[in-house]
């Protein structure tokens, strides 16, 4: 997917990204109506380039580990007759 969007020179339809990225035509239009995904208004069409899409996707895929920070993760505990 991400060779694709880097070899990929022209613009992207609702479909053609929905396709893409396995989900529904509506959740893109979701995504960029609520300006979280980098898209083109042209009229009445909505279009997505591909560089800013593939650099979205590279942030999205960084961020949740990103995010975690150290109170959110359980440290596993000890029983103290494990201890020799």
């Amino acid at each position: 997917m991400l060779e694709e969007l880097k070899t990929r020179r022209s613009a992207m339809t609702v479909k053609e990204l929905a396709d893409m990225l396995t989900v529904s035509q509506r959740e893109i239009y979701k995504l960029a109506a609520t300006n979280q995904i980098p898209h083109l208004k042209i009229a009445s069409s909505v279009r997505f380039d591909p560089a800013a899409v593939l650099v979205w996707l590279e942030t999205k895929m960084l961020t949740p580990a990103a995010r975690r920070s150290p109170s959110s993760v359980r440290p596993t505990p000890v029983r103290l007759s494990n201890i020799a």
